[in-house]
């Protein structure tokens, strides 16, 4: 299969792409940078930059990936920074509809998005109700801005529909991998003895390990069949306290201490309240009923993998 994929020197793309080649497929990584393509994976993809997307054959191309967006963690939310989140994804994407659906055999778009979608969940002492891709969204009403980013990036890709171009919406968990992204952010106040519980604790945490995102996006592509939502995330939803416990004992680090909402929203403003101190569960409904199964189900599998 010959595979366009956008946004692919990022964490995911990372380590996508070299599963991708072992499995035989032909990739064109499309970025803004073809030095740092070429850099990352050497000779083993075809680089391009997005203003070289158009002298791209659509009709010799079968599945577009697109894993571009603007780190929604590395910056206080301004009001510029959640623009340039927002429009990343929505011009990436609409780009990439408007290519696709420029030729005779249209190619199918994988295109990013995030359980966050579903919007933040009261915090009680119990974990509340899993979202599956079966609930209901009030696109155009959202409650908190990660959902706003998550409606306004599927309302894009659903501009594929129009077009009778195939789309396959995957909605990420957080994911997993020592000394990448979250995980490595984390784990630093464990290694040095301070890790602990974030706010109250009782937040959800909706999460896949790397390994299990990878595998499910080629089982996706194996199956062009399943089209609309998919909830990419492991079976077992947790609270963050449970999460920094796990964490603590794989660690064998102690899980004493805890960073208040006050110091939290003080440093990092509405980022803390919806990425640190709220969160939502969510289910893999249809990548189970379709017959995937998952190497890391439990977070302490996970973990276990990540510091044996």
């Amino acid at each position: 299969m010959k595979i366009l994929i956008a946004g692919g020197t990022g964490f995911v793309g990372r380590y996508l792409i070299p599963a991708l080649l072992q499995a035989q497929h032909s990739i064109i990584v499309l970025g803004r940078d073809k030095n740092k393509i070429a850099n990352i994976f050497h000779q083993t993809v075809v680089a391009a930059s997005w203003d070289e997307l158009n002298t791209i054959n659509p009709n010799e191309v079968d599945a577009v990936i697109n894993l571009v967006g603007e780190n929604i963690g590395d910056h206080r939310w301004t009001e510029t920074i959640k623009n340039k989140i927002i429009q990343s994804r929505v011009d990436s994407t609409t780009r990439l509809v408007k290519w696709c659906a420029s030729a005779n055999k249209k190619p199918h778009l994988y295109n990013t998005s995030a359980v966050g979608i579903y919007g933040l969940q009261p915090i009680n002492n119990t974990l509340p109700p899993a979202f599956s891709e079966e609930a209901d969204i009030p696109f155009g009403h959202p409650a908190d801005f990660l959902s706003e980013v998550g409606q306004t990036w599927e309302w894009a890709a659903h501009s594929a529909d129009e077009v009778q171009v195939p789309v396959t919406i995957m909605r990420f968990g957080v994911v997993l991998k020592r000394n990448e992204a979250v995980l490595k952010k984390l784990s630093m106040s464990f290694y040095i003895g301070l890790g602990g519980r974030v706010g109250s604790g009782k937040q959800a945490f909706t999460w896949i390990h790397i390994d299990d995102l990878v595998r499910a996006i080629l089982f996706l592509l194996d199956h062009p069949d399943i089209v609309g939502p998919v909830n990419l995330c492991a079976p077992e939803c947790v609270s963050q306290m449970d999460f920094a416990k796990t964490l603590a004992h794989v660690m064998h680090r102690p899980c004493i201490f805890s960073t208040p909402a006050w110091l939290l929203k003080l440093l990092f403003g509405q980022m803390a309240d919806e990425l640190l101190l709220n969160g939502q569960c969510a289910y893999s409904k249809r990548l189970l009923a379709s017959g995937f199964t998952f190497l890391y189900p439990s977070l302490k599998s996970a973990l276990q993998h990540e510091w044996r």
